[in-house]
This record gives structure tokens, sequence and C-alpha cells, in this order.
């Protein structure tokens, strides 16, 4: 394998305009021109004001090591706004993060404890603050810590034996200091928790409780409140509080938006009696719908308050002018303010006529117009105007924010759109070309949308015919299953279920009709006939559940899989894919420690294993990328992002595979239109110690690298190369949306 230059890329978004979770808002406290804020799995993200978009800080982090893309809490400098710190990890790595620079150059150092900015405590804070020299961090896993010297060495405080901590705040002098936590270490019996709120007076060398809701022992899988955000003013302190209603996912600990469901909210309000903090009053507004109460800012004119994970409404927004003895809802639904819905998919046509704004877990006023607050969302960051007149906006205040994971990328040579986008959460996009926004994302006949995709699947001789396997939607208003596209994916139908193929296959059926769950992995013959399924259940497609269907669903068939002397083969999870030019040709990847094939030549009816006498690993949760060769029948490549790059020929009699790549290791890989009749390969991953970008115009005899030190954009799914323009190619990121490059030479003037 030969190195070449580098070639000069130029990278872009095909936009989507947020997306995903905006965990926290940190304004600068005096200067204008200084605001972020942090997201789940994106990074961080600073405003441009002369530019007027969000710039994001994360374009140098790299697949090996994403951690700045899961930032847990941020905190800056009174009284230096180019001074920015943030806090991120995702448990192996785990880093305070300092810029003198507004985040243009970032040093990371090592934390003494494991953070994730995509579990347990994601959405609640502040807590991570810069005072008198001093960094205080509020942990996930450690308690409360602190360094005096800029991150290299820590100490720890002791609360009480908590260890996870969901917000701290300091007074302007940093003598008050107020802590919550998930009460867990103190549980009197595994299923309460114990306090869950403390104040210190003597520079954190002890605690007291504070006055916290007492417990409330209903629908909860976990007692009790946790405090989930803080603010204050000349006169108060108030803070709000959520309790877990069934944890989903998160453990124990899991606090509000973590576990996607809550039982119920408080909102108290404290005042300053002698150097003391006591308890003045609950504040709670009226409200019997069970949910949280997260995000809270004061100005000390007016208090903003949102409640998080309403059920059976969305969240509400409310305002007072009289420090919370009274409140006024200025958004519940699409009632109180108008909107402007700025970003096409957030329309409530296409989100079930209803407002697609929920998770608000952060309101802040700004501190510079008393006229403007910013909200965060599950599905990106929101704009508030005219709270002083009460003609209040609403709007997505997006622009530059691409916070969506993207899991697959195909492009067609030909059609009505040019890039298919398999996306999770909003299903997927069907963009005509890259400077052109999508309309909807992924959706029925009546505009609503179907979720997280796992893949899609089209010929080369009619790419307008497409196959997908999406979630149905949390509303239950779609169900999972398999989607059928006769217009290059700009409208769906959904496919008849295979059912009364077997049991096994009807109970995976049974799951996937309910919300939010994977549909499995689907494949097409190469003449468009034959559309097969691998029916999920859980996070694989078993070999027991593999189908097809002639007739678009109307019947359907059970494939068979046997072992190479032709048994019954045993059971586990595999992935088919069609050859793009012989119809009879499916084959399917056996996703065990070591990785295997089958092979049908019959149209995916009976797949037979075949030996390939090469150790090919599989990666944890099955994440590699195959792509078939487009100038060939029968050739495909496959990345396992351990070690190698492997070349699969399927022949009449025997399979053939080379490593191409031995030394190296290759997470993606994909196809594209080559300079004459050799199809371009663009890789993602490591070649010669490089991490990086690359590609090749003679099928891996020689690479160049393709992007730069700051075009890494941290995680990265699926690389597909443009078929229809040699220099241009896509990238599914985990981090920054979906993205594409063009080299520099053929980029538009």
């Amino acid at each position: 394998m030969k190195l070449l230059s580098p070639i000069q890329y130029e990278y872009g978004n095909l936009k989507i305009g947020g997306g995903g979770f905006v965990t926290g808002i940190t304004f600068h406290p005096t200067d204008s021109r200084t605001l972020y804020i942090r997201t789940d799995i994106g990074g961080i993200y600073r405003y441009d004001f002369d530019k007027q978009t969000w710039a994001y800080l994360a374009d140098k982090v790299t697949a090996d090591d994403p951690a700045q893309t899961y930032p847990l809490a941020i905190a800056l400098d009174e009284n230096d706004p180019n001074k920015l710190f943030f806090t991120c990890g995702d448990k192996r790595s785990n880093y305070i993060c300092i810029s003198d620079d507004k985040g243009e150059n970032i040093i990371q150092k090592a934390l003494p404890c494991s953070v994730h900015g995509n579990e347990v405590g994601r959405a609640t804070g502040d807590r991570l603050i810069y005072k008198n020299g001093r960094v205080y961090f509020g942990s996930q896993t450690a308690g409360i810590i602190y360094s005096e010297d800029m991150g290299d060495s820590w100490q720890s405080v002791d609360l009480f034996g908590e260890k996870n901590i969901s917000l701290i705040w300091t007074d302007s002098e940093g003598k008050l200091f107020i802590a919550g936590c998930s009460g867990e270490a103190n549980s009197p019996d595994g299923v309460t928790r114990g306090h869950t709120l403390y104040c210190s007076t003597d520079g954190l060398k002890s605690f007291v409780p504070l006055t916290a809701p007492p417990v409330k022992y209903e629908n909860s899988s976990y007692y009790g409140f946790v405090p989930q955000r803080i603010t204050s003013d000349s006169r108060y302190i108030y803070i709000t509080f959520a309790s877990s209603g069934e944890v989903f996912y998160g453990g124990m600990g899991a606090y509000a938006c973590d576990t996607g469901s809550l039982s119920g909210g408080k909102v108290y309000r404290y005042r300053i009696e002698n150097g003391v903090t006591v308890f003045d009053k609950d504040i709670t507004p009226e409200d019997h719908i069970p949910c949280g109460y997260s995000g809270i800012c004061s100005n000390g004119k007016m208090l903003l308050l949102s409640t998080v994970c309403r059920k059976n409404g969305g969240d509400i927004i409310y305002t007072s002018t009289d420090s919370g003895e009274s409140w006024k809802i200025i958004m519940n639904r699409l009632e109180y303010s108008r909107f402007d819905w700025n970003i096409p998919y957030m329309k409530p046509r296409y989100n079930g006529g209803g407002n697609c704004v929920h998770w608000i877990s952060d309101i802040k006023l700004s501190p510079f117009d008393s006229d403007t607050a910013l909200f965060n969302t599950g599905t990106g960051l929101f704009m508030i105007t005219g709270l002083a007149s009460g003609d209040v906006l609403v709007k997505p205040f997006c622009e530059g924010i691409e916070e969506t994971v993207h899991l697959n990328v195909y492009t067609t040579p030909h059609g009505r759109n040019r890039i298919i986008d398999i996306i999770g959460d909003l299903g997927g996009f069907a963009f005509e070309d890259y400077d052109s926004e999508c309309e909807n994302s992924f959706a029925n006949e009546n505009g609503d949308r179907y979720i997280t995709c796992l893949n899609a699947d089209l010929t080369l001789s009619d790419p307008e015919y497409i196959v997908a396997t999406p979630r149905g939607n949390w509303t239950g208003k779609t169900k999972g299953g398999l989607i059928l596209s006769k217009d290059c994916g700009s409208t769906w139908e959904r496919l008849p279920m295979p059912r009364g193929l077997s049991e096994f296959i009807d109970q995976k059926l049974d799951n996937i009709e309910k919300p939010n769950v994977d549909s499995g992995w689907t494949a097409i013959s190469a003449d468009g006939k034959r559309i097969m399924w691998a029916v999920a259940g859980g996070r694989g497609f078993s070999n027991k559940a593999v189908c097809y269907t002639d007739d678009e669903g109307k019947t359907w068939q059970k494939s068979i899989f046997t072992d190479s002397s032709g048994n019954s083969a045993d059971e586990h999870n595999v992935k088919i894919f069609s050859d793009y030019y012989n119809s009879e040709l499916f084959f399917a990847i056996a996703e065990r420690e070591n990785l295997g094939l089958y092979i049908s030549r019959d149209k995916g009816a009976t797949f037979r294993e075949v030996s390939i006498k090469t150790d090919i690993k599989c990666p944890r949760y099955a994440h590699y990328q195959l792509s078939r060769q487009p100038d060939k029948s029968g050739v495909f490549w496959l990345a396992n992002g351990i070690k190698g790059l492997y070349r699969f020929e399927i022949k009449s009699d025997s399979v053939g595979i080379s490593d191409i790549l031995p030394e190296d290791r290759i997470n993606c890989i994909g196809f594209g239109k080559g300079l004459e009749e050799t199809p371009a390969m663009y890789v993602t991953g490591n070649i010669s110690g490089e991490y990086g970008f690359y590609i090749s115009d003679d099928l891996g005899e020689s690479f160049a690298r393709i992007n730069t030190d700051r075009q890494q954009y941290g995680v990265i799914h699926s690389i597909c190369g443009d078929m229809r323009e040699h220099g241009v190619f896509c990238l599914a990121t985990g981090s920054h949306g979906l993205m594409f490059g063009r080299q520099k030479s053929l980029a538009k003037p």
C-alpha cells in the first residue's frame, strides 16, 4: 500500500437543525458576546454573534477519543470572557478541558473520576464552578471535588458519602455553597432516597441538610425528590425538584430526564437569614398532570420556570413577576404564544399536529436583554422573545447546531433524491442535494414520523425504490416495521407484517409494534422484486427470524439457514445483504466472536454457511461497516474497526478473501463515483499510524488523507461516496450530524 500526499477537502453539514438534546445553556454574566450550550452527544457550541450561527467546538475530536463530544458541565470566569472550562467523558476517558480563547484551542487534563455527558444527571446543573482561582466539580461518581491548580490535582469534599451530584451553586462572594445529590448513599432501604439537598457556610468544611420536599410514595421506581436547577436574585434562592417515575435506564441513581419518566416535581423558595439559608415557601404551580420541574431563572424582576417530562401534553413554561407567588403560563402545547417553525421537520403537521418541544431542563433569561430567553429541548435550542410586552414568540434557535446521531448514509446514482440518511430518533431524511433542507423526515401518509431507522437498501438500476427499517414513534401514531418508498425516499408506506411464519417471529413482531423498538435489517434484490427482512429482537437480528416477500408484504416466506454440512444452523445474529447485479445472490454476515458468512443463491430462500478460513473479529455491538463494490458482482468489503480491511469475492464454488490493510484499523468503508471506471473507495480509521479519512482511486493500492486535524468530527458510524460526482462523500457522524466532504478544487465558488 502506498500513502499519497494529502488532498485538501472542505466540509459542511447537510442541514437538519438541532435534532438532539441540548442539556445546558451558559451566558457569560458580564460579556454580552459570550454564550455557550452543551449537548448530550454533540459537544459544546459557542454562539458567533457576527455570523449569527453556532460554532462547533469539537471539530478536532477523533473517534479514537470522543470524550469531548459528551460534555457534562460548563463554567466561565466572570472576569475573563475568553476563559472556558468544561468537564466531559465517556467513562474510559474523563477530562476537565480548559481554553483561554473561547474554545478555539483546548487543553484537556484527566479527571480522577468517571464522567459521561449522556448518562445519569446529564440535564441537571450547573455542576461546575470557577471561583477565586478554584474549580469545583459536582461529579456523577466521586461526589464534590475541587482543584486549586487548574485541574492538575484534585481534592475531595465529603457530602455525607454521596457520590452522585446533581448540582452545585455558590453565591457571588463564594461564601455560601449549596449542593444537590441523588440521595443514594444514604438510602434507608434501597428504594427510597436519602436527603438530597445540603448547604455549607464554612468553605465546604461541613454541610447541613437544607429543607427539601418530603418523600412521595407513588408511581416511582425510586422514591424521593432530586434537586434539578437553582437560581437566585437579591431576595431569594429558587430550586426545582423532580421525582423519578419508572426508571427505564440509568440505574437507581437516575433523575429527571435521564429516566424519561417522572412522577412529580416541586419548586421551593429559600431566603438568607443571618448568613444561613432557610426554607421560605413551596411555590410549585398548581398543575395536576404528573411532571417534574427543572429549568428556572431569575433576573430580579422576572422568574421563568419549566416543567420537565410532563405527561399527556408536553412541557409548560411559566413566568412570574412576584417571586413565584403566582404564575402565568406563556407556553403550553401550541397555546399562549406564537411560533415560528423555521426548521421544516419541527412543524406541527409533522409531529401529530402538536408541539415537538419536550424535555425542557434549562431555561435562561438573557442578562443583557430582559425581553429574551433561551430554553433547551430534546430536539434542539429555542428562543423566546416578547417577554416584556407579553406578545411571546417562540422559535427554534438552531442555526449551526447539528446534534443528531446518524447510523447509515447512502447516495443514489440517479433519481429524485441524492442522499438517503438513516438517523437515530428522527428516522431518516432524503436530500435532493447538499445545499437544500429536507422538508420532513421519514413519515407515513398522515405526516406522522417514523423514528430511528437502522438501515435502508436500494438497487442501482432503480434507486427510486427503497426499503428501510424504522421504529414506531413515541406517540404510537406510527408503528415499527418495514417501510417502502417508490419515489426515492420522499414518501413511504408500511408493509404488512410477516405474521404466522413462526411463534418466535410473531413474538418479535409484537414487540416491534410498541413505541421506540428496533425493527430489524433489510435488503432488496438487484431486480427490486424480492425484499428481505431480518426481524429485530433486542440488539440483534436472529437467523431464525429472517423472511422475504415478492409482493410487497402481501405474502411472506421464512428463510432457512444451514451450516456448511447442510444441517440446521445454530441461532445467532445476522445482517442480510444483496448483490448489486445478481438477483439470485444474497449473503449474510454471522455475528459471532469471529464473523462468519452465509451465501444464498436462490434469492434468499436458503442460506448456507461457507468456510472463510480467516479470523475476522466481531466488534462490540457489531459496529462494522460492509460496502458492496458497485462495479462488480459478488464483491464486497468489510471494515470491522479492530484490524484490517477485508475484500470478499463470492465465486461460483468458493469465496476469496484478502486483507488489504492487515496492520491498520479501518472503522468505515464506502464507495462512490471514480475518476474512470474504477470506483472511488473512502475509509475512516488509522492508516500507517494516523487517524483520518482517506480516499483510494485504485481499490486500496494507494490512499490519500482527505482531512486535517481540525476536520475530525468525533464518532463516525458510516461513510459513503457520492455515486454521481468524484471527490464528494458523506459522513454519518454520531456527534455532528450528517456531513459531506468535497475536494477543495471542486468546491463551489
